[in-house]
């Protein structure tokens, strides 16, 4: 399994974005949905309102 995840962790984006979700193993769905997060966090981060006062 963790061969796996290695395997699928060094696709990119663009290729995990491009799985079928239907026939995709559970690693696969795993790493998938890992990077959907990152993405979104990284979104909501940008539009986060910036404290002023040296924070």
């Amino acid at each position: 399994m963790e061969q796996a995840v290695v395997i699928v962790a060094g696709q990119s984006l663009a290729a995990a974005e491009a799985l079928s979700l239907a026939d995709a193993a559970p690693e696969e769905l795993a790493y998938h949905l890992g990077a959907v997060k990152r993405s979104l966090r990284t979104v909501l981060q940008l539009l986060a309102p910036v404290e002023r006062g040296g924070r």
